[in-house]
């Protein structure tokens, strides 16, 4: 069953902010406000029993953190933006036309290029805003087409018949478009370049809410596995491999957001209520985590590797809970991602799929070059800058406190979710069962 009951609180919040200037307190307070609307019309039970209703609040806290890591004027005229994006996400969650699915990816992509391009005298932003407009146009294109044929061969646009393991060629032009939304390889060369030209705050949001979205049509659609193991074994290896030779740190996160696509990927081909759990958890992980990282960078202005000395030099807390969140994401124990990547190699291994595993573990050991050089400039190396001046001169983040509240939380949650790793799994399996 579609819940849209959400979505339509979510409309009205559009539309109040059309006409009025709401700062981030007005927002939350709405949010709030809706929360206890929900919890009134909807026992917890069946809270958790829904696929929709569990993977709809998660998107909203996300929106949430979202806006938080902007200004107070920036929002003034962004929280519209925002808000789409959430509401594209939500609705593409119920969706199960392809159309439909159409009409939120083209409101996401639209939100998505205004909100790069809102920094006019930036080069590097209106540059990585007009590769991202024509490129996911060109997707777009592709998916129509796709959709048009779909209905010229099978009369019908629902997204179930995609689940049949012939790959026709407009059930191959649906999948491609959607893997291009997600950054997959070989669909994947739009991604370092746009988040290279992106702010933070600008990649905080392209790297987490339309990815929800995108993964919960693949995971109700349950495409061909054959094709979408060949597609995660690309992004595993060209996401270990690509980031090597970079020091940008917005290009490594597009290349790591490559490879944990992969091994979301995988969960999604095994198509058991093992591997979609596994699916479901890692994501979770990777999201929190992704936010986390990027929260601290954009809290001390960082984009290159050698900038990371910063966390050593300012503050010692924060040096060690970056260092933690790496090596999590790159899937080090005890951390989370260690967790999240067992269980997804653990339902290949039992689904047979002893090639991808194989592959999938060596990608992250070379992965581990990175990340772990990462956290050797962030955590031992001494900032050898005899620039005193610019330590003096330089402007602290007006946001910085704020942020550390938002990313105590979240780190608080990684490490409630290491020690108490059946909640969310149980959360997981019970959403999982009310797919099918």
């Amino acid at each position: 069953m579609n819940y849209f009951y959400l979505e339509i609180l979510l409309f009205i919040l559009l539309l109040i902010s059309l006409l009025f200037h709401m700062n981030p307190n007005m927002i939350s307070v709405f949010i709030f406000v809706l929360s206890l609307i929900l919890i009134k019309y909807y026992n917890i039970l069946e809270v958790y029993n829904s696929w929709e209703i569990v993977t709809k609040g998660f998107c909203v806290v996300i929106g949430l953190v979202i806006l938080t890591n902007f200004e107070k004027k920036e929002l003034e005229s962004l929280s519209v933006l925002i808000i789409s994006i959430i509401l594209a996400t939500t609705m593409m969650i119920s969706c199960v036309n392809t159309l439909s699915i159409y009409v939120c990816l083209e409101l996401q992509s639209l939100s998505l290029f205004v909100l790069l391009s809102r920094k006019r005298n930036a080069v590097k932003s209106i540059e990585a805003a007009l590769k991202y407009f024509v490129l996911s146009s060109l997707s777009s294109g592709i998916y129509l087409l796709g959709s048009a044929l779909l209905f010229l061969s099978s009369g019908t646009c629902d997204i179930q018949i995609l689940s049949d393991s012939c790959m026709t060629i407009e059930k191959t032009l649906i999948i491609c478009a959607l893997l291009f939304k997600l950054a997959c390889a070989p669909f994947h060369v739009w991604a370092p370049e746009v988040y290279y030209g992106c702010d933070a705050k600008s990649l905080i949001t392209i790297g987490t809410l339309p990815k929800i979205g995108v993964i919960s049509v693949l995971i109700h659609m349950t495409p061909n596995a054959s094709f979408i193991l060949v597609v995660a074994i690309l992004s595993l290896v060209i996401g270990s491999v690509g980031a090597l030779n970079h020091t940008k740190i917005n290009k490594i996160l597009a290349y790591s957001g490559i490879l944990n696509m992969g091994f979301i990927l995988i969960g999604i081909a095994g198509n058991s209520h093992n591997s979609l759990e596994s699916c479901v958890i890692y994501l979770t992980y990777y999201i929190i985590s992704f936010l986390l990282i990027l929260m601290l960078i954009n809290n001390f202005s960082i984009n290159s590797l050698d900038k990371l000395v910063a966390f050593s030099t300012k503050n010692v807390t924060i040096s060690i809970t970056f260092g933690f969140l790496v090596l999590s994401i790159a899937g080090i124990p005890p951390f989370g991602g260690f967790f999240a990547k067992w269980l997804i190699l653990n339902s290949a291994v039992n689904l047979d799929l002893i090639v991808t595993v194989i592959v999938a573990v060596f990608c992250t050991v070379i992965a581990g070059v990175y990340y772990l050089r990462m956290i050797k400039i962030s955590n031992f190396q001494e900032d050898r800058s005899y620039l005193t001046w610019k330590k003096i001169l330089l402007k602290e983040n007006m946001r910085y406190k704020s942020n550390n509240i938002t990313s105590s939380v979240l780190f608080f949650l990684i490490f409630f979710i290491i020690f108490c790793p059946h909640l969310i799994k149980e959360i997981a399996h019970i959403s999982i069962i009310s797919i099918s």
